[in-house]
């Protein structure tokens, strides 16, 4: 519990965007900063490093982040390069997709649950093709778990 409240603390420091509750956006959010949501985001999030998500907080769109802390509501999917921490009060009506995940025992989830695998070493860049002489190598898919 200690490296919530840590991370919390790191929550409200300078340097970080903040919507308070009373603020509505209406269209996208991109940020080079950590930040703060409590209001109401129609739109998607795209913020570095952390992101913090308030009970109050209501955002229809995809959030894509470095961390997450999430206590409010979230209508789309939830892309997490490192750890999202989803707490017992969070709601999310979408996939969530994150290298590590800390997830409480009450928190609802409403899609898919997907671990982030960084597999650089065998990624092919999108504007190769294959030779067509060569036949496609098959590759075995190696199942990953939190556990």
């Amino acid at each position: 519990m200690s490296a919530i409240i840590e991370i919390l603390k790191n929550a409200f420091r300078k340097g970080m965007f903040v919507i308070p509750k009373e603020v509505s956006v209406q269209g996208a959010i991109e940020s080079p900063i950590p930040g703060r949501i409590d209001g109401t985001v129609r739109g998607d999030v795209r913020t570095d490093g952390l992101l913090t998500i308030g009970n109050t907080a209501i955002i229809r769109g995809n959030v894509y982040a470095t961390d997450l802390i999430h206590f409010g509501k979230v209508y789309g999917d939830i892309f997490i390069t490192n750890k999202a921490v989803i707490s017992n009060k969070a709601y999310i009506k979408g996939d969530v997709t994150a290298l590590i995940l800390e997830l409480e025992e009450e928190a609802v989830i409403e899609g898919a649950i997907r671990k982030h695998v960084n597999d650089l070493e065998n990624a092919v860049p999108l504007d190769t093709e294959p030779e067509p002489d060569l036949p496609m190598p098959v590759e075995e898919e190696k199942p990953t778990s939190w556990f």
